[in-house]
């Protein structure tokens, strides 16, 4: 019976970690339809984004017989939560660094960045990946996968395998990617157990990614 128990959620992992691209619909109406009205396009990544955030919470109550949104509810800081955060902004600077990626001007550096050349679009573009992204991503790797893990398992395993699932959710193929961000979503993740939270994450993400955009700009 055990062993039927422990396939069962093996698979349901892996239906998770078949799913986690879903999240990229939150910039995909941008990413696939960039010539479309403004208003559209805004219009479209709201809708996407509240269609992630539904997906997820659904899939969380079906596994935990819970709301999704309990988890914004007795949220705190501690030092160690800022310990992670400061950690986490380290390693960014860090590989930032590393990349090497050269300052060419802000215009040239959005457009290599967004992949687009009108303004509007490239800004939206840095609301999507500094606001919308973060909230849709933290939702769903730790919101419903690392409380689903955890769950099951212990705190150690949800952080890895949510910080595994994230770092492929952005890169199946490049290990770059795929290593900095398991790397740095691991002290996401333990900022996630300490704060008791979902909070603490959105915020971390959101300072991960505008950290990103303001180094390279």
């Amino acid at each position: 019976m055990k062993a039927i128990k422990a396939i069962g959620q093996i698979i349901l992992l892996a239906v998770l970690l078949v799913l986690s691209p879903l999240v990229g619909l939150v910039s995909y109406p941008v990413d696939s339809n960039s010539n479309a009205a403004f208003s559209l396009l805004v219009i479209e990544v709201i809708l996407a984004t509240l269609f992630v955030i539904a997906v997820t919470a659904v899939i969380y109550w079906i596994l935990l017989r819970k709301n999704l949104f309990q988890l914004f509810k007795d949220n705190h800081w501690s030092y160690k939560v800022l310990l992670y955060a400061a950690i986490m902004i380290g390693l960014v600077l860090l590989m930032m660094l590393a990349s090497g990626i050269p300052h060419q001007g802000l215009y040239n550096n959005l457009v290599k960045i967004t992949g687009f050349g009108d303004p509007k679009l490239q800004y939206f573009f840095i609301i999507i990946s500094g606001v919308l992204a973060p909230i849709a991503e933290e939702l769903y790797f730790r919101g419903l996968i690392f409380t689903y893990v955890r769950n099951i398992s212990n705190v150690a395993i949800a952080i890895i395998m949510s910080s595994i699932f994230f770092g492929l959710a952005h890169s199946f193929v490049n290990p770059y990617i795929f290593i900095s961000h398991a790397v740095v979503s691991i002290f996401i993740g333990l900022a996630r157990q300490k704060s008791n939270g979902m909070i603490v994450p959105i915020i971390m993400h959101m300072i991960w990614n505008l950290l990103i955009f303001a180094l390279i700009l």
